[in-house]
């Protein structure tokens, strides 16, 4: 189990469903704004795949445990979902919990 007081990294990946790519891509834009102003965020990198514009990732890093939890308990991370839910394929993001290595 990691330490409460490691960094927190994480990818988030999904998919645009057709013709959604660029309203993601202006959802995903403006709630990045706000998640690297909030308090304890090291990065939140927005990326598409090279050869598919329906296919985003993003890695984020936060400086502990304390700080991801009080991005989660944001009232502008339930918004954001509730908005990016219904432009998704699937059940939305899957998420990637990282480690440094050794």
């Amino acid at each position: 189990m990691p330490d409460s007081a490691d960094p927190v990294t994480l990818i988030a990946t999904f998919r645009a469903q057709q013709g959604q790519d660029s309203t993601v891509m202006s959802l995903i834009s403006a709630y990045g704004e706000v998640v690297r102003a909030e308090p304890g965020n090291i990065f939140f990198d927005i990326y598409t795949d090279r050869d598919d514009s329906h296919a985003f990732v993003i890695i984020e890093r936060y400086q502990n445990h304390d700080a991801f939890q009080q991005h989660l308990g944001g009232a502008a991370g339930a918004e954001f979902n509730s908005h990016l839910g219904p432009l998704t394929e699937g059940d939305g993001s899957e998420l990637q919990f990282l480690r440094m290595a050794p």
